[in-house]
């Protein structure tokens, strides 16, 4: 986990200090003061004035054993891909220790900022980068393979009715046996690639880290780096170029008719999701609400990338 470096990023309780303490016991890190930087709606971030400087991260959403498996993946991917970075393991042995019910986690810092999907550099480097992360998916021996995760969306279809939609994705279920699998970072966007001048220099936030079809998360990759400046509209062009780069950089799964119903699928379970936590940004919601009914319409042809 990595930390974007910024100032006045809105108020935040400050690190209490009797979590500095257990950081300190626990992992040996040496700090004065804290400051709260950017987390999100998801998590709570500290930087520790300490040599190195480190950040300490509280989780909102996820519970000790996924926080434990998160870290285990984001290590193993780290060993592969260098923009990863692994998280500090503390003298127990352990990633990840409990602090008043949540689970706390602890990561190097890393200057940079969030990558900026208006600039073709970035986001170019940004597709090539998600290929060598699903090439290194799938040779973890010490984790094996795992289970997707069962997928009840009943909350997400009932907000937003799609008759078509719902039948193609039982469609898709049974049939998407010849997709490459492995395991995916699944919140691949530009908020949590950081970079520095031009390049990236870290993925952060492995909360959603699972195993399926990596098609799912190259379908999502595309929307988020290839969305409008609103959010409520996918660049074709750009959605274009994020595949053939990505295709180019040696990624394993082909471009497919599957990848704008696979991203209306996960705009409208982000939708149910971030209402349901009671934590939607109302311009974003509506963005996204916006996005899934205009993607309804594009057949745009995404399974052809040029010159490949």
């Amino acid at each position: 986990m990595c930390a974007v470096e910024t100032g006045g990023v809105g108020v935040m309780q400050a690190v209490p200090e009797a979590l500095m303490a257990e950081v300190r016991d626990r992992y040996g890190v040496v700090a004065e003061h804290a400051e709260a930087i950017g987390g999100g709606t998801a998590s709570k971030l500290w930087r520790l004035d300490s040599v190195p400087s480190v950040v300490v991260r509280l989780s909102q959403y996820y519970g000790l054993p996924e926080q434990q498996w998160s870290c285990r993946v984001a290590a193993e991917f780290a060993c592969k891909v260098p923009e990863v970075i692994a998280p500090l393991v503390a003298g127990d042995g352990a990633a990840v220790f409990l602090w008043q019910g949540r689970p706390i986690t602890v990561w190097p810092f890393v200057t940079g900022a969030p990558l900026d999907r208006q600039k073709p550099v970035e986001r170019r480097r940004a597709a090539r980068l998600l290929a060598r992360l699903h090439a290194s998916a799938r040779v973890f021996p010490s984790l094996g393979e795992g289970v997707p995760p069962e997928v009840e969306d009943s909350e997400a279809e009932r907000l937003f009715p799609d008759c078509e939609l719902d039948q193609w994705l039982r469609w898709w279920a049974g049939h998407n046996g010849d997709e490459p699998v492995g395991w995916m970072h699944r919140d691949f966007f530009p908020g949590n690639v950081l970079c520095r001048d031009g390049r990236i220099v870290g993925v952060v936030d492995w909360d959603e880290v699972e195993w399926g079809p990596l098609i799912n998360e190259l379908a999502w990759s595309v929307w988020e780096f290839g969305k409008s400046p609103a959010g409520d509209a996918l660049d074709l062009d750009h959605a274009q170029e994020f595949l053939t780069e990505y295709q180019q950089a040696g990624g394993p799964v082909r471009p497919s008719t599957a990848l704008i119903p696979l991203i209306r699928a996960r705009l409208r379970s982000g939708i149910a999701f971030w209402r349901r936590v009671h934590a939607a940004d109302p311009a974003e919601d509506q963005a996204m609400a916006t996005a899934f009914e205009t993607l309804r319409h594009v057949r745009q042809d995404l399974t052809v990338v040029p010159g490949m």
